[in-house]
C-alpha cells in the first residue's frame, strides 16, 4: 500500500529534524533513449527549476495544529475532496483541509494511511494517464510532503519512547520514484526506534556505493510493478555482494507482493510489509532473527534459510505452543 506507489515526480531534497535523508528522485522513465544534452536539461529542470517553483509556493510558516474537538472517521469522499485542494491554486488549502480533519478527531495515522497514500496513488494514475502535467503533479506531491512533514512531530509524539533498533535504508530501483510512500514508511520506522535514510538513487552505482560505505541492518525496497521484478532480483543480489553487513536483511513492499507473496522469496528478499503500519513489525522480526542466529552466520548460506518474514509469520511465532 504505502510501500510502493505509481511512478510520479517527487518534491525537492529535504532533511528532517531527526536526520532522515530525503533525496530527490530521477525523472520517470522516458519512452525513447535520451541524448546527453536531453538528460542534462531534464536533470536541470528537476533539480533546479522545479525546486525553485516549489520554494516560491512554500508557505512562510505552518500554522499550529488544532486540538481535536470530536471523533471523525475518513470516508471515500474525502480523497477526491482532498485532491481538489492539493491540485488547486491555493497552496495552503491542502494543509488547511488536513488541519480541519485533525480538529474533527481524525488521527494522524488515519490521515497517513487513508488519505495521503490514496491521494498519492491517484496522482500517480493521473500522471500515467496524462491527465496531469509534470509540473502539476510535482507541485501536488510537494504539497503532500509538506503536509506529511507538518504532521510528523505529532505522529512521532504519539508513540512511546522506543528502544533503539537498527540502521535502515529505504529506496526504490533506479528510474522509479516512490518517495512519498518511502517517507511514510520511514515515519513508522522512526517512531519504532530505527534510524532511517530515505532516497532514490540516480543510478545503480549510487546504491552500491552507499551499501559499501555505510552499515545498514536492513534495506527496504519499494517495487511499483511486476515488470521490474527481474531488475529488483538483480539489484538485491548485487547489494548483498557489496554490503558492508554480511547479514543484511532485505524488506520489500508494494501491491505486487501482497497479491503474490511467493514473489518475495523469488526476488531474494527476506520479508515484506503490506503497508507502512506493518513495516516496523516485520523489520524488528528480521533484525531480531539475525541477532538470534548469531552475527557470523548468513541467513542465505544454504537452502535451509528461513522462509521470508511476513506479519502473519511474526504473529504466529508469538503464540504459545
Amino acid at each position: 500500500m504505502m510501500f510502493g506507489q505509481s511512478s510520479i515526480p517527487s518534491a525537492p531534497d529535504v532533511l528532517d529534524q531527526r536526520g532522515t535523508r530525503w533525496t530527490a528522485s530521477a525523472s520517470p522513465g522516458e519512452p525513447h533513449p535520451q541524448t546527453t544534452s536531453e538528460r542534462t536539461v531534464d536533470r536541470t529542470i528537476e533539480t533546479e527549476l522545479v525546486p525553485r517553483m516549489l520554494m516560491a509556493h512554500q508557505p512562510a510558516s505552518a500554522a499550529p495544529l488544532p486540538a481535536s474537538t470530536g471523533v471523525r472517521t475518513l470516508t471515500p469522499q474525502d480523497i477526491p475532496s482532498f485532491l481538489e485542494e492539493v491540485l488547486g491554486t491555493d497552496d495552503a488549502a491542502a494543509a488547511q483541509y488536513v488541519r480541519q480533519l485533525l480538529a474533527d478527531g481524525v488521527s494522524v495515522e488515519s490521515i497517513y494511511l487513508e488519505l495521503l497514500s490514496p491521494a498519492a496513488r491517484e496522482l500517480g494514475l493521473r500522471w500515467e494517464d496524462d491527465e496531469c502535467s509534470f509540473v502539476d503533479v510535482t507541485v501536488a506531491m510537494g504539497r503532500l510532503q509538506r503536509v506529511l512533514r507538518e504532521l510528523s512531530q505529532v505522529f512521532q509524539s504519539e508513540g512511546s519512547e522506543p528502544a533503539k533498533e537498527g540502521q535502515v535504508l529505504l529506496t526504490c530501483l533506479p528510474g522509479e520514484q516512490h518517495t512519498l510512500g518511502l517517507i511514510m514508511v520511514a515515519e513508522f520506522l522512526i517512531r519504532d526506534g530505527f534510524r532511517v535514510h530515505v532516497g532514490t538513487p540516480w543510478s545503480e552505482a549510487d546504491l552500491l556505493t552507499m551499501v559499501r560505505t555505510e552499515w545498514f541492518d536492513l534495506i527496504g525496497f519499494s517495487a511499483g510493478c511486476e515488470s521490474r521484478l527481474s531488475v529488483l532480483k538483480r539489484e538485491i543480489h548485487r547489494i548483498r555482494a557489496n554490503s558492508r553487513n554480511p547479514n543484511l536483511q532485505i524488506l520489500v513492499g508494494g501491491q505486487v507482493f501482497s497479491l503474490d507473496p511467493e514473489l518475495v522469496e523469488r526476488v531474494g528478499a527476506d520479508g515484506y510489509a503490506r503497508d507502512a503500519r506493518e513495516s516496523p513489525v516485520v523489520a524488528r522480526a528480521l533484525c531480531g532473527r539475525v541477532r538470534a542466529s548469531g552475527a557470523s552466520q548468513s541467513l542465505h548460506a544454504d537452502a535451509s534459510a528461513p522462509a521470508p518474514t511476513t506479519l502473519s509469520a511474526v504473529a504466529d511465532s508469538s503464540q504459545p505452543s
